[in-house]
């Protein structure tokens, strides 16, 4: 049979068919398939539509064998067993996991799937707390032995038998058709799922990457990159498009190229990893990602949410990419670059654009290591002493002040809950979900209490408290004073609600801080020579060469 085509039967499920094959490990979701992203204004749309007979659309499935493990559909845990007639979903996942979570009572505890039947109203409602009289919880719909057990615990409802008998018959003949399709190989499926989602609700870059290029395996999604990194580096789920920009700028400098054709011949000879495979480039960014991630924690960005520009991660990338085990000097000058352009960008007109990625990262050629980071320190040289982040103003999404973020983090701060320095587990815990550093800075001091002329970068402090509680482990002596940017005198004043004066005496201590950390990490005046063993290196060539 050739390899393009697949043989397909038509199929028709119950929702308690459809529970049934899920609840023994028969559905299983290919990695490649998108994370279930329905909201429940999504799920009560498709048990209404189902109640009340309207089409839902096919179900897509590929019938082929599946090995023995955990798996994770919506709210439900599933031990599956080995099956050799496992039915992949190809499409129809936010369905199917609406569906078999919405009459499971486990699925249930799940606020997107707590859906009930409105005996009222005759349609179907979301569950509320305190329980809503003639509220029938579709877990109990759908079973007629719970539903009779749910009269029995409602008297109220005695007259409604009929009508829930009714409901209950139109859940349980709800019928959903489907596809089967067996004969096919992966990459035919992934041909078939990229056409379908083109038709609908558009998926994102990196869904659309793993569609096309993810497979089996550990890591070989967009998503089991960002989980892999954050389980070792505590930096935060890096953002989905950083991750999938990180593993084109990886292979090529342009990242707004078309995903679909990555792994062609004609893109594989200009990349500047020809031969490897999907699976090898997958790892591959992991890899480099790590190294990068890893190299910004060691300069002072503890978490993704402090760094200044998201191309710096992803030219970093590059590098780690080209040159895994880089020399120490060469290291040392990349955070003199990564600092230069963070405190530079108004001087070096960098935005963080896709056209400050691409120059940047064309600077980066393999082969020439020491090379490549000379002419990043070039795209970033400063005339003069390095420009200090503006203190008079504080937005969390501005790169200044994301790199004071970062000079407050480099105290090494005290946890005021433990008396110990803050951990990165316990900063990525408060910074969860956040897209700014904002969760991790207390303002010492409500905002409308200082005047005009006040430093508001003065005003926060990394704990992640209220403000109420920062003054309660305060005043009872918790903390490195120290490590905090404050002293007694500012403390007292805090207590003393002398708050205006308090906060000028941090700024004080806070601009002086900044630019010691400035000066540092930046070295601006300092010579940016490269190695000396490859300046050995290349005598040693040269001399060489004249002997030939």
């Amino acid at each position: 049979m050739d390899e393009s085509q697949a043989i397909s039967r038509a199929e028709t499920y119950s929702i308690r068919e459809l529970h049934t094959l899920v609840r023994t490990g028969r559905i299983r979701v290919p990695e490649f398939q998108r994370s279930f992203r329905w909201e429940a204004k999504d799920v009560l749309a498709l048990v209404d539509s189902l109640l009340r007979g309207f089409p839902v659309g096919n179900l897509l499935l590929w019938k082929r064998p599946a090995e023995a493990g955990r798996l994770r559909i919506g709210a439900l845990d599933v031990d599956a067993p080995e099956v050799p007639d496992a039915l992949w979903v190809v499409d129809g996942q936010q369905r199917i996991t609406s569906l078999v979570n919405a009459v499971d009572p486990e699925g249930g505890k799940d606020r997107r799937f707590a859906l009930g039947y409105s005996l009222k109203t005759g349609k179907v409602v979301r569950l509320r707390e305190p329980e809503e009289d003639l509220v029938v919880p579709l877990p109990d719909l759908f079973d007629l032995g719970r539903a009779l057990a749910w009269m029995g615990e409602h008297p109220e409802a005695g007259d409604e038998a009929g009508h829930i008998q009714q409901a209950v018959e139109r859940l349980g003949n709800a019928a959903i058709p489907a596809t089967i399709m067996s004969e096919a190989n992966e990459s035919v499926l992934r041909e078939i799922f990229d056409r379908i989602n083109n038709r609908g609700k558009p998926l994102n870059d990196a869904e659309v990457f793993d569609a096309l290029h993810g497979g089996p395996g550990r890591g070989l999604t967009i998503e089991g990159i960002r989980a892999s990194i954050n389980a070792q580096t505590n930096v935060g789920l890096l953002p989905e498009a950083a991750v999938i920009q990180a593993l084109l700028v990886r292979r090529h400098t342009d990242i707004t190229r078309d995903l679909h054709g990555e792994f062609s011949q004609s893109r594989r000879r200009v990349s500047d990893f020809p031969s490897e495979s999907e699976g090898e480039a997958y790892r591959g960014t992991e890899a480099a990602l790590l190294a990068a991630v890893r190299f910004l924690q060691e300069q002072g960005v503890p978490h993704w949410t402090f760094l200044p520009f998201r191309f710096q991660l992803l030219v970093l990338t590059r590098f780690f990419a080209l040159f895994p085990e880089p020399y120490e000097r060469n290291r040392i000058l990349l955070g003199r670059w990564l600092w230069r352009t963070s405190v530079g960008a108004d001087q070096l007109g960098i935005s963080g654009s896709q056209a400050d990625l691409r120059s940047m990262a064309a600077c980066l050629v393999a082969g020439e290591e020491s090379d490549s980071v000379q002419r990043l320190l070039a795209a970033a040289r400063l005339e003069g002493e390095a420009p200090l982040p503006e203190l008079s103003v504080f937005r969390a999404t501005r790169s200044d002040s994301k790199v004071i973020a970062s000079a407050l983090w480099s105290l090494e701060p005290t946890d005021l809950r433990t008396g110990e320095p803050m951990t990165l587990e316990a900063l990525a815990d408060l910074l969860r979900s956040a897209s700014t550093p904002s969760a991790a800075l207390t303002e010492l001091v409500p905002a409308e209490a200082l005047g005009e002329d006040a430093l508001p970068a003065a005003n926060r402090m990394i704990s992640g408290l209220d403000r109420r509680r920062v003054m309660e482990y305060l005043a009872a002596g918790v903390g490195n004073l120290e490590s905090l940017l404050l002293t007694e005198e500012i403390v007292g004043l805090l207590q003393r609600k002398e708050e205006k004066r308090a906060i000028e005496l941090r700024a004080a201590l806070l601009e002086e801080h900044v630019r010691r950390f400035v000066t540092v990490r930046t070295a601006c005046g300092y010579e940016d020579t490269p190695p000396l063993e490859d300046l050995l290196r290349r005598v040693g060539a040269d001399l060489a060469q004249d002997i030939r």
